[in-house]
């Protein structure tokens, strides 16, 4: 045999180059620049600032929390806290307009002092890997409760609720831009619920380390949105979506140039240093263990039962829970109106003569008037409850959280419920909270707007018919009145078009 040919007994093996191994796990890791070092410190104190709630109000809430008596307000105060509140400066658009991201700026330059501070006393350190690590842990679950708290007042949808009538009889320059805005998303349930979902999930996805960067960019773009449909609405949030948005982009940073280079550069990724804590002890890993899983179902199943409790027992927020008269609900024209016994005829220009009434599901009358009142800038459940400054009288300052404290006392809560029927609402119509004395046929009026709450009515009523309401008593005046109301079958198109275009399917 040749000295060339192959051998039967040794096969020929083809010698292929050899593989680049990626690192290991435990591999050390590589010193980082000074550049990398500095930007570092930086982003570590503003992301520490940005995640522990520095106003005392949070902490005087927590403390005095009942667990007898818990609501959902209260785990919303916990769970979705607020951004810095360093300086507050008060507008129509509320404490966090646009002039507050300055709190966002002022945490910023305190950020850089600190981190300039930290470069001069550590000249030793040469990388940071196990601080990113943390503070990346505290983000990741500081976002994720956020958003899940934000997204369930969407998923069961308390935060825009569908339009009333006295809304749907409201001329649109009469509505506050947050009221027009909260109104055309409230009109569809379904898309209002989607939203929720769209805040839920990125929280969801945050809680779990290996898909915490898809929910942190999801969380990001989300928020964003949010802050910039804030700004054209002025619907006072913009700030807080603002700030989520930031601790996003911060969780999300550290695979972005790896998601860059494999999707846009189309490189292969090899696996980095990357550090994970290893805890050797029993102790120390049931503690950890326990820890998370303790918070997690605290503040994801706890908090969604009592939204849902809220939602499906009366206690929205935005709605109120006394039944209303049954069979009222709906438009009435005046069609005869009396003040001390003379008759007065239609006029668009009287103050005293109504122009039309309207009634609720719940416990609420309002009627038409040529009449101003002080608009009520509440609308909905406002950040402004974080500030509780009595002594101050600014058009912006309201207390939200009447409603809870009233409830709690096993008192009417509709009164204190956060307004959203006249808040945000300019015009003619005034609006009352009524209770009803079957036996005696009375209603027990009260203005629910809180610039006029010293008005207040008792007016008898009978039901001649279905479709007729004879009211008679004193007004808020103190004049006596009698009204007879007629029901108008009146169609809405925004609700007849809705109904329309859900049959189609």
């Amino acid at each position: 045999m040749a000295v060339n040919e192959l051998s039967l007994e040794t096969p020929y093996v083809e010698k292929l180059p050899p593989v680049a191994k990626p690192p290991a796990e435990g591999k050390k890791p590589k010193s980082w620049t000074n550049v990398q070092k500095i930007a570092f410190r930086i982003a570590f104190l503003y992301i520490l600032f940005l995640c522990i709630p520095t106003y005392p109000k949070f902490y005087t809430d927590l403390l005095e929390l009942k667990f007898s008596k818990i609501t959902y307000h209260n785990w919303q105060s916990i769970v979705a806290f607020w951004p810095p509140q360093i300086v507050l400066i008060e507008s129509e658009e509320g404490v966090f307009g646009i002039l507050n991201y300055i709190n966002l700026i002022l945490v910023f330059v305190g950020a850089v002092i600190g981190g300039t501070i930290w470069t001069l006393l550590d000249k030793k350190s040469t990388q940071y890997s196990k601080l990113y690590y943390w503070i990346r842990v505290l983000a990741r679950y500081r976002l994720a409760y956020g958003m899940v708290g934000w997204g369930l007042k969407k998923a069961f949808p308390m935060q825009m609720v569908y339009p009333t009538v006295g809304m749907l009889n409201t001329p649109f320059i009469d509505f506050a831009e947050k009221k027009l805005y909260w109104s055309h998303v409230g009109i569809s349930f379904e898309y209002t619920v989607f939203l929720g979902f769209a805040e839920i999930v990125p929280g969801l996805l945050l809680l779990y380390r290996k898909t915490a960067v898809l929910g942190a960019a999801l969380a990001a773009v989300v928020t964003f949105n949010i802050c910039i449909a804030n700004h054209a609405y002025d619907a006072g949030v913009a700030v807080p979506a603002a700030y989520f948005a930031i601790i996003g982009i911060f969780i999300a940073w550290y695979d972005l140039p790896k998601i860059w280079n494999l999707l846009v550069n189309e490189k292969d990724i090899l696996q980095p240093y990357r550090f994970n804590p290893v805890f050797t002890e029993k102790w120390q890993k049931y503690l950890v263990n326990g820890v998370k899983w303790t918070f997690n179902m605290v503040f994801v199943p706890v908090a969604a039962g009592l939204w849902a409790y809220g939602f499906f027992n009366g206690n929205n927020y935005n709605i109120p829970s006394t039944p209303g008269l049954p069979d009222t609900k709906g438009l009435y024209n005046v069609t005869e109106f009396r003040l001390n016994n003379q008759v007065l005829p239609y006029s668009p220009t009287d103050s005293i003569r109504w122009q039309d009434a309207i009634f609720e599901d719940w416990s609420s009358l309002s009627y038409r008037t040529n009449r101003g009142a002080i608009a009520d800038r509440m609308i909905g459940y406002s950040p402004l409850r974080v500030k509780n400054d009595k002594k101050n009288t600014k058009l912006n300052q309201v207390n939200t959280q009447d409603s809870d404290q009233l409830a709690k006392k096993k008192l009417n809560r509709d009164l204190g419920v956060t307004r959203w029927e006249v808040g945000g609402m300019a015009g003619e119509r005034r609006y009352f909270f009524y209770q009803a004395d079957p036996e005696k046929q009375v209603l027990h009026l009260q203005n629910k707007n809180k610039n006029h709450a010293q008005e207040t009515q008792e007016l008898h009523y009978r039901r001649p018919s279905a479709n007729r309401i004879v009211l008679s008593g004193r007004n808020e005046f103190n004049d006596s009145i009698y009204v007879v109301l007629d029901k108008v079958e009146k169609k809405y198109p925004l609700v007849e078009g809705r109904q329309t275009t859900l049959s189609s399917f």
